[in-house]
């Protein structure tokens, strides 16, 4: 028996699979709350980002609705101009073809007989020539004809014109209420506002803030919107600096909320209204 060995750090039992198996749970919960801030911080950018897009584009919308109602009021005044000077040509028309028919000379013939058959005879103007009134004149004629055509085709044109500048005329009207429209919810006034739970519901603007629920670790509040109505609108669960867009009646426009300032018993912050709402 004396010529057999054990080998002893068989059985020896090893702290090492534990320090292992320890440092694998940690790292998948590290690799997990790294991916819940990065998808919270993306988040936070894509609203801020749809709320500026949003912005940009009403802006933009305003500028093209105006550009057109000043191209409108240029087309309309070139309209205008011409219609007026196309009125007042006319007018000269009879005045032209009298002083064209008043400088046409009449004509004087002189005949010749020899002096044995019969004394010498002067005769006027062609009776052809002097029988017939200066208007009579082929080319005379023609050319009035020709300008009471132009004068036709003008009167028919000025009111097709008429016609359309009051379509156009028509189509600014409504494109102004729309401006005014946009601008009006464009436009907006920022009022501040302070609620506590101890208080009393605070009015702001058309409408009232209550006071629900606050976190102060996580930083977030639930507040209550009052509206004409008795009807509660809640505001649950938002963050700090979180714009909050909510509408109030169906025909009204939109609201925008957002609080500065979360404490235990108080949210504070500012509530963005249209000026047409004030």
């Amino acid at each position: 028996m004396a010529g057999i060995d054990f080998d002893r750090q068989v059985f020896v039992p090893s702290n090492a699979p534990q320090g292992k198996s320890l440092v694998q749970m940690i790292v998948p919960l590290v690799v997990v709350a790294a991916l819940a801030l990065i998808a919270f911080v993306g988040y936070k950018v894509f609203l801020v980002n749809a709320q500026n897009n949003e912005t940009a584009a009403a802006n933009a919308q305003v500028q093209e609705l105006q550009q057109q109602v000043v191209a409108m009021q240029k087309r309309i005044d070139t309209l205008e101009k011409h219609r007026k000077g196309v009125e007042a040509s006319p007018a000269l028309l009879p005045a032209t073809a009298t002083a064209t028919a008043t400088t046409q000379p009449t004509k004087t013939v002189y005949r010749i007989a020899a002096a044995s058959a019969q004394p010498v005879q002067t005769k006027t103007a062609d009776a052809s020539v002097t029988a017939a009134p200066a208007g009579t004149s082929p080319e005379i004629v023609g050319q009035v004809a020709a300008n009471r055509e132009a004068w036709e085709a003008t009167t028919n044109r000025l009111a097709d014109v008429v016609g359309v500048v009051g379509t156009q005329q028509g189509e600014i009207s409504a494109t102004r209420e729309t401006v005014n429209q946009l601008l009006a919810q464009t436009k907006r006034q920022a009022v501040s506002f302070e609620v506590s739970r101890h208080n009393e519901p605070f009015p702001v603007g058309p409408v009232t803030l209550q006071f629900k629920a606050a976190d102060t670790k996580g930083q977030h509040y639930t507040l209550c919107v009052f509206f004409d109505s008795q009807k509660c609108i809640e505001l649950r669960d938002h963050a700090l600096n979180e714009v909050v867009v909510f509408v109030v009646a169906k025909d009204q426009p939109p609201l925008a909320l957002v609080a500065t300032k979360i404490n235990r018993d108080q949210v504070a912050g500012y509530l963005e209204i249209p000026t047409q709402m004030q």
